[in-house]
Order: structure tokens, then sequence, then C-alpha cells
């Protein structure tokens, strides 16, 4: 394996993993919080307004972690490209597939928890 090669293993993982624990890390803010937690940056959820407050948290919370998923399992992907020849590919598609059907997942599944927890 040459230099450019794990160099690119090692600025993948960077990513990779650095992506998974911040969305991991959100998850965990977010199942320990005693206010409710935001998906939508710079708004603020009304307390009085859900009827749940740690199921709420809870489920924002679950929505996160396993948004973390795809790009821990692409990270691992990454790192095993010395091994197979697939596995970068399947690496970068596992990323992107996070990345772009991921967040419009994120925002349907944000959208069903403030259904099932925010009084409108």
């Amino acid at each position: 394996m040459d230099k450019g090669s794990v160099a690119g293993i090692i600025i993948w993982a960077i990513c990779a993993y650095g992506c998974a624990a911040l969305f991991f890390g959100i998850g965990i803010w977010a199942e320990h919080a005693k206010k409710p937690v935001h998906f939508w940056a710079g708004t603020k959820i009304d307390a009085q307004k859900v009827t749940d407050i740690p199921a709420y948290n809870h489920a924002n919370a679950v929505m996160w972690k396993w948004y973390a998923l795809p790009y821990f399992l692409s990270g691992i992907l990454g790192c095993l490209d010395s091994l197979h020849a697939w596995c970068m590919p399947a690496a970068v598609i596992l990323m992107v597939a996070a990345c772009f059907p991921g967040i419009f997942i994120m925002i349907w599944r944000y959208t069903k928890i403030e259904i099932s927890y925010i009084l409108r």
C-alpha cells in the first residue's frame, strides 16, 4: 500500500468517524436534555406544547443515533479498502446515501416526531 492510499484512508476515517461521533453525540445530548431539543437551527420548542418531553427527547435521540450508523459503517468499509477493492466504492456510496437521501429521511422522521409530541 502506498503513502497516498494510507493518507486517503486516514482522511476518510477521520471524516466518517467524525460525522458518526458528532451525530451520535447529538443523540446522547438529546437523550439527557431536560428541555425539549430542537431539530432546526435557531428554533426553540415551547415546552408547554410538548405532551411528553422525555419521550419527545428520546425519539429525537434515537433518530440522531440511527443517523450516525451509516457514517460509522462507511468508516469501517473505508478502512477495509486495502483488503477488498469494493470496500471504498461501497463506503462512498453509503456516505453519499447518508448525506443526501438521509437528510430527507431525517426531516420526514422529525416531522413524525413533531406530530406525535407537539400540540398545534
